[in-house]
């Protein structure tokens, strides 16, 4: 990765805070729908007074006095009943993080490999079950089914905007970047600071996990390795078992030097089966369990609204 074009990249800030670009950031927001944040404004609330809310936005992202709340942590039901935790800003903050992602798209678009499938335009879930097939057809039968341990919590982030750095160069973007990653998080007791991981929940988060993880695309793709990556679930596949061991060796090592590990690595055959991104691989064919489940997640837990005012004093207090 080295975005040879840096210069384009000194002044984004004028591009965030058009009028025209927050308010396709707050569509973007809009058609996730999802809940309100700390502050207890929910997208219709923020909506019955759109104009001015992306007015003032605007003003405080150009003057610098923009400073996001708390995120909100929630526990949401994942498919085998577990519980997930998901750190979710306001909604005044998801439009003030899509209006940046909007602008840096193409920038960080410009840096990723094809093998990246999750949180991409032209790029999905198929797309990346299509891949797995093209290569099985090609004679890659041996496969390294892998995932990174906690991921989205482990991340560092000085590594993290290292990178970041390495293609952005507007110091207020970058200064934005920060905030929202070093976020504090609400979680109905007491507000504490990440110390590592990117938050999932944040919009820009998707984004910042993909430029982390473009180091292991560039590493792999350059020995000839065939990767297929969704997110921090993997597959790389082989021609032989034995370059499928080396594969593993060599994905670990990769990991190691970015402060990551693997979780689940396991080495298979084709004609025995393995399941990857709610579908099953075996020999040719491509099955969809019947129990997939494609209802939307269900909260388990939220939080009540942060006294917003006594947070804002304890912050000033701080100062």
């Amino acid at each position: 990765m080295g975005f040879s074009n840096k210069r384009h990249t000194d002044n984004l800030l004028p591009q965030v805070v058009t009028q025209s670009n927050l308010y396709s950031a707050w569509e973007r927001v809009l058609e996730n729908h999802g809940c309100a944040g700390v502050d207890g404004v929910t997208i219709k609330g923020f909506h019955g007074s759109l104009e001015s809310n992306l007015l003032c936005l605007a003003l405080e992202l150009n003057e610098g006095s923009y400073c996001p709340l708390p995120l909100m942590k929630i526990q949401v039901a994942k498919p085998n009943g577990e519980a997930r935790a998901l750190s979710i800003p306001c909604v005044r903050d998801r439009v003030a993080q899509a209006s940046v992602l909007n602008v840096l798209e193409p920038f960080f678009e410009a840096e990723f490999e094809d093998c990246s499938f999750a949180y991409r335009k032209g790029h999905s879930v198929r797309h990346a079950i299509l891949k797995v097939k093209e290569y099985y057809e090609a004679g890659y039968h041996w496969v390294l089914d892998a995932d990174i341990d906690a991921f989205f919590d482990s991340v560092p982030h000085e590594r993290l905007i290292r990178k970041v750095e390495s293609i952005i160069t507007d110091l207020r973007v970058l200064s934005l970047i920060r905030h929202w990653v070093e976020a504090e998080v609400w979680d109905g007791k007491r507000v504490s600071t990440i110390e590592k991981g990117i938050p999932q929940g944040s919009v820009i988060s998707p984004l910042l996990a993909n430029l982390y993880l473009d180091e292991l695309d560039e590493e792999l793709q350059a020995r000839g390795i065939r990767l297929v990556r969704y997110a921090d679930d993997f597959v790389v596949l082989c021609r032989t078992e034995e370059k499928a061991q080396e594969a593993r060796l060599l994905t670990e090592e990769t990991l190691r030097k970015m402060d990551l590990q693997l979780d689940e690595a396991d080495v298979i055959h084709f004609d025995r089966g393995f399941r990857f991104l709610g579908v099953i691989f075996c020999r040719s064919t491509i099955m969809v369990p019947f129990d997939k489940d494609k209802k939307p997640r269900r909260v388990l837990d939220v939080p009540p609204p942060l006294n917003i005012k006594a947070y804002l004093a304890s912050v000033k207090a701080r100062r």
